[in-house]
């Protein structure tokens, strides 16, 4: 997954939870009925944050005490946090940031349908922009599409050196479990790969811009261990889109929380928290008022920030900043049929830093997700998501029409065959440009970062030990990958369920 999860909380000083009265459309006509009431309601369970992690956290709960009460609050409009996707009018389909769903997360295959998802599969390996190369170069995996090992060995990408050096990795990945990957030693992924004795040119001309596209930050800045296990799940499975967009997996698991009784509120806001009588008392704003719910257990599922603002009353918060958290921007192109690459795959930017993350030559990654699943445009148009990384991001302070007309540049050089027609804004058409602040934490050192296959004690929040009933999830507590946004949502499901039945 970028891997892109995404979402940033609207305010601080309070997060909003406004929840209509009334049926809260959802993307792809799904409704979902919102009844707080005004007045003081009783509730086993009050989950706060409806993203990935709070709805893996309702599901668990609710399986495991299945008569308990069960309400999720979550401040937007929608279910999903940050995987989540926009649908136009005129019928493209915009993941809220680019994005992948990585099929073989082990939490993934415990609590989702993939064959509701209606997945469509990238090809393995990737196309590459080398610098001088006027064509993209091919990178192929002969381990999952053994008729392209005679690509593999003739790519340009990399020495015939550093192909027999990916042997061992792939030994490493294969041969490991999840758990002994994790438990091996630390060092940034650039010395990582070193160690494997990679050139230089192979590191920067692939390894760098595809891990810097999952991860949103440089290679000596990224965990080992995270490399290793999220070049394991690419190595044994898929990257797929769902037939409805990323917004797909949230909906599917909001549909198995509602099917199990979790009541989903959502628009609007939980302003405090204080705990009376044995119980925590949830003051919750709305676009019509207030309302209240008193709970014996709430699970924070909010980001990092948000939860260090409403536990403030219940441990000393520190005033240290929060994690680092990474950004990233996307750019969605549509335009007529055909689109300049007809192969379902992911193109990198393989010309070195110098030329991925710097003015004028800002892009990272370019995929057209119309041709992986074609449900993300209407019949006969196409769309095209570009990346841009943190730092290249910022040489433009804020001048997206500046970042546009460059974009439009480096992709022209790239398809020459089909460059007035990207540089024509009547052709190739600007659907939107997200930029997201908040879209990964930081995973390599910095304290408590999200490294930690299995997750983080769900009681213990940045060392203070939470009241008992109380528990904490998010990516921030496990790994920064959907699997660990899962993961830590499981693990607050279980304890709040325990906790009930005591």
């Amino acid at each position: 997954m970028m891997m892109k999860q995404q979402f940033r909380a609207a305010a601080l000083i309070c997060l909003c939870f406004t929840v209509a009265s009334s049926f809260v459309t959802f993307d792809h006509g799904q409704r979902i009925t919102s009844h707080l009431g005004a007045t003081e309601e009783e509730v086993d369970l009050c989950i706060i944050g409806g993203g990935i992690s709070g709805l893996s956290a309702a599901i668990t709960a609710a399986s495991t005490k299945r008569n308990a009460s069960i309400t999720l609050l979550e401040s937007s409009s929608n279910i999903g946090g940050r995987v989540r996707s926009d649908y136009t009018s005129d019928g493209y389909i915009l993941d809220r940031g680019f994005a992948v769903f990585i099929e073989e997360y082990p939490m993934s295959q415990v609590l989702l349908d993939y064959n509701a998802l209606g997945l469509r599969q990238f090809l393995p390996g990737a196309r590459v922009k080398l610098c001088n190369d006027a064509k993209l170069a091919a990178v192929s995996d002969p381990l999952r599409r053994r008729r392209d090992i005679w690509k593999a060995v003739s790519s340009p990408v990399g020495s015939f050196n550093d192909k027999l050096r990916l042997a061992p990795l792939f030994y490493t990945v294969v041969t490991k479990s999840i758990e002994e990957l994790f438990d091996m030693d630390e060092v940034d992924t650039l010395s990582c790969l070193r160690g494997y004795g990679f050139s230089e040119e192979f590191i920067q001309s692939f390894f760098a811009p595809f891990l810097e596209g999952i991860y949103l930050t440089p290679l000596d800045k990224q965990s080992s261990r995270m490399f290793h296990f999220v070049f394991k799940m690419f190595t044994l499975g898929s990257a797929s889109l769902p037939k409805g967009g990323m917004q797909t997996v949230a909906n599917q698991l909001g549909d198995k929380a509602r099917s199990l009784g979790v009541d989903i509120c959502c628009d609007a806001s939980v302003c405090s928290i204080q705990q009376k009588d044995g119980k925590f008392a949830v003051d919750i704003n709305k676009a019509s008022g207030t309302a209240k719910r008193r709970a014996k257990s709430v699970v924070m599922a909010t980001n990092e920030r948000v939860a260090n603002q409403l536990l403030s009353s219940f441990i000393e918060t520190t005033t240290a900043p929060p994690l680092t958290q990474r950004t990233v921007a996307c750019l969605y192109y549509a335009f007529p049929s055909p689109d300049p690459l007809l192969e379902p795959i992911l193109i990198l930017n393989g010309e070195g830093s110098t030329k991925r993350n710097a003015r004028n030559h800002p892009i990272n990654n370019v995929c057209f997700p119309s041709v992986v699943q074609s449900s993300y445009a209407p019949n006969g148009h196409e769309l095209c998501s570009v990346s841009v990384l943190e730092k290249a991001l910022s040489e433009y302070n804020g001048d997206y029409e500046a970042l546009d007309i460059d974009v439009r540049k480096q992709l022209a050089s790239w398809f020459p065959e089909h460059a007035s027609n990207i540089l024509d804004t009547s052709i190739w058409v600007q659907k939107e440009i997200y930029v997201i602040e908040d879209a990964q934490p930081i995973h390599f050192n910095e304290e408590n970062c999200a490294n930690v296959n299995g997750g983080r004690d769900c009681t213990i929040f940045r060392g203070e030990q939470l009241p008992d009933g109380m528990y904490v999830c998010g990516d921030y507590m496990a790994t920064s990958t959907l699997n660990g946004a899962l993961e830590s949502g499981v693990n607050a499901g279980n304890a709040a369920a325990k906790h009930l039945n005591k």
